[in-house]
């Protein structure tokens, strides 16, 4: 007796510490916030911003570069001579006085089209970016919505155990009534009693589960850690995914397969990059330069000169060591093994595809008939507490048949899991995850 007595005393005192700051939060307001301000997100927006930024003429090599320079330099020197007769003639304090100011231009007429080739890098590189910021924010709603669930799974799973718990206690008090009018054993009020007691145990441990799950939301979602998240959207499926479909979605919208495609893209550019230098490159350059000096010696007070200076620069590469061969044969190869490394992601992921499909098609399964098992199971532990009232069953059937109705309790909430799960996983392959997430 003191046994129960201590474990709903640890029950209570559970439920009032797990008890935090109440925060009801549908599953698209938990996307909602995750996209607000989970920091891998934040970290990709930016990543991509910087690609954005890089992607300008200026960095290609199109435009020129304009300098802008003025200085000023004075000296103080001392001279001493003396003439082939030995007479000496000695001058201190000469200062001579510079002021230069100029402005100069270089720009790049031809590189052998490079900077039309940058420029187009540029260009792929912040498109790069850009899917790789969506497939962060599609591996993100991913987690956010498994770590959803599994809070809603818990908490299904808590009831159940709870609606355990209670039959237990039933079950106890009966077998408590009827050792004390001398109908049942006290081996079988100690039973009912361990009974109740795994029950309560396998309760707390739910419970414990439950609080690390809210942990795992809260950190995802940049919550505070002790929220109490209350989550209000159940486990359903609105719609049955066709293979067909998803596998037309793949090649055109997956994250992971558009990423590979671009960066074998990119590398083909590079490829052609490395010809640039092999051509002659024409260089402009015009400068204005104005300069004064001034002396106090001499038969000379002051000197001026300003004027322009303008020409062309024509670079010509004739041996380099056979250099820009050996990179130019590099990145051919590595355009390849690009293209390779494309073609290894494509067949993954249609393999995963297939892998995730047939889960969710026989968890859907498994929930039709988990849900008749359970139906029955229920009847059955109805029933047979009924039958063990009047002393038609014992103890031990009694709680196989309880067990047996936990049992397909539990095995439907894992197969609702599950199946949304896979249902998760094929719309984050397929490029449709955030499109039925945020379109609600």
């Amino acid at each position: 007796m003191r046994k129960i007595q201590i474990l709903t005393s640890l029950l209570i005192c559970f439920g009032f510490v797990s008890k935090g700051q109440s925060l009801p939060m549908s599953l698209e307001e938990a996307i909602a916030t995750g996209l607000k301000n989970n920091f891998s997100i934040l970290m990709a927006i930016n990543d991509t911003k910087i690609a954005s930024n890089n992607n300008t003429a200026g960095n290609a090599g199109f435009l020129p570069s304009i300098n802008l320079n003025s200085g000023l330099r004075q000296t103080v020197n001392s001279t001493k001579t003396e003439d082939q007769s030995g007479i000496e003639n000695e001058s201190s304090d000469l200062r001579t006085k510079t002021m230069t100011m100029g402005a100069s231009l270089d720009w790049t007429l031809f590189n052998g089209l490079g900077m039309f080739i940058r420029k187009e890098r540029l260009g792929s590189l912040a498109s790069l970016q850009q899917t790789a910021e969506r497939a962060t924010v599609e591996n993100t709603v991913s987690e956010i919505i498994t770590a959803y669930f599994v809070i809603v799974q818990l908490n299904n799973s808590i009831e159940v155990l709870q609606h355990a718990i209670d039959f237990s206690k039933s079950r106890y008090e009966l077998t408590r009534k009827k050792l004390e009018i001398g109908t049942s054993s006290e081996l079988a009020f100690m039973k009912s009693s361990t009974d109740l007691n795994a029950d309560s145990a396998s309760f707390l441990r739910q419970k414990a589960a439950l609080i690390n799950a809210k942990t795992r939301l809260n950190t995802l979602l940049v919550l505070e850690t002790t929220a109490d998240i209350q989550v209000s959207t159940p486990i359903h499926f609105d719609q049955i995914l066709e293979y067909n479909l998803l596998k037309e979605n793949l090649t055109r919208a997956n994250s992971q397969i558009s990423l590979a495609k671009q960066s074998a893209d990119l590398a083909l550019i590079d490829y052609r990059l490395t010809h640039a230098p092999q051509y002659p490159q024409l260089d402009f350059f015009t400068d204005y330069n104005f300069s004064r000096a001034s002396y106090n010696f001499g038969s000379t007070a002051r000197n001026t000169t300003n004027g322009p200076v303008f020409g062309l620069n024509l670079s010509v590469p004739v041996f380099d060591g056979f250099n820009k061969r050996r990179v130019s044969g590099n990145a051919r190869i590595e355009a390849e093994t690009t293209k390779l490394a494309y073609a290894q992601v494509l067949k993954n992921m249609e393999g995963l595809l297939w892998q995730y499909y047939n889960e969710y098609r026989n968890n859907l399964k498994l929930v039709t008939l988990e849900s008749a098992n359970l139906e029955v199971a229920r009847h059955t532990t109805k029933v047979s507490f009924e039958k063990y009232r009047i002393g038609e069953m014992s103890d031990y059937e009694l709680r196989e048949i309880q067990l047996s109705e936990l049992e397909s309790e539990n095995s439907l909430l894992s197969a609702q899991f599950q199946a949304k799960k896979s249902e998760t996983e094929l719309l984050r392959l397929s490029g449709k995850l955030i499109e039925s997430k945020t379109a609600k």
